[in-house]
């Protein structure tokens, strides 16, 4: 499928799509099977390679990316969810039991064991982390998730969610494009959230929405880490659900796009 939208933007990235399915295509790039890896590399990959990419529940080992692709909320028990809003908030310094915290951690390979040390800091506190991982929108399935180009998206095929890569003015064309049918004042869902979620599971709950909104990210610095040898650190992903996706192409051949205004900046 060929995309008006992205055709008008003309930008360095094409939109890619998420899909889910029982069955994984021939020729795709993915983790080995029994291994894992952050998924955001997968991604990055047919962003900036055009790669179909997939990955499968049995390759999960962040915390993040059960949630994130619908594969249940990824907690054995309470101990583990205790450890991961730890980790994700300042690490031992955010603790309940210091301790028993720095144990856990202290047979990791160095840099893993001080970047649990640490904490990913994307929240203040244990409380803060623990509250929000704890209103994850959940769903779980068995189904694998593939990421193709939305080019090569078959006849046939629904994704559950369209991802544009963009920089700061394509991601401005975007939100307005995306408010120029909304009567009220347009905003864009940026969760505090792993990158991978980002593009899943907030995008699945927004689909179940009558009226659905566009997910920004990633704000995890780790999954930018993961993706920087493919995507410059100025780019953003913006992530909508399918039906959503429709309604803009169809909005956008009578829009901003054939303004004189855009024209002339585009020159």
């Amino acid at each position: 499928m060929e995309s008006y939208i992205s055709q008008k933007l003309n930008g360095r990235f094409k939109p890619i799509v998420l899909l889910k399915t029982d069955e994984i295509p021939e020729n795709v790039i993915g983790p080995k099977s029994g291994r894992g890896g952050c998924v955001m590399s997968f991604v990055a990959q047919t962003i900036a390679k055009r790669k179909i990419t997939f990955y499968k529940r049995e390759n999960a080992r962040c915390g993040g990316i059960f949630p994130g692709f619908g594969w249940g909320d990824g907690f054995e028990n309470e101990d583990a969810k205790d450890f991961q809003a730890t980790f994700l908030s300042c690490g031992a310094e955010s603790a309940k039991d210091k301790e028993d915290f720095l144990k856990k951690i202290e047979n990791r390979p160095p840099n893993v064991k001080q970047m649990f040390s640490e904490g990913e800091r994307i929240y203040a506190d244990w409380q803060t982390a623990y509250e929000n991982i704890s209103s994850r929108p959940i769903y779980d399935d068995e189904k694998h998730v593939v990421f193709k180009p939305l080019e090569e998206l078959s006849d046939g095929e629904i994704p559950e969610s369209v991802i544009f890569t963009v920089n700061s003015f394509e991601l401005m064309l975007l939100l307005q494009l995306d408010g120029s049918h909304r009567a009220d004042s347009n905003y864009v869902m940026v969760p505090q959230a792993s990158a991978c979620q980002s593009l899943g599971c907030f995008v699945f709950e927004q689909n179940e929405k009558e009226n659905p909104h566009m997910v920004l990210g990633p704000v995890d610095l780790s999954a930018r880490k993961h993706m920087k040898h493919f995507i410059p650190l100025d780019y953003v992903t913006l992530a909508l659900p399918w039906k959503l996706f429709l309604k803009l192409e169809e909005i956008s051949k009578k829009s901003l796009f054939q303004s004189s205004l855009l024209s002339d900046l585009m020159d």
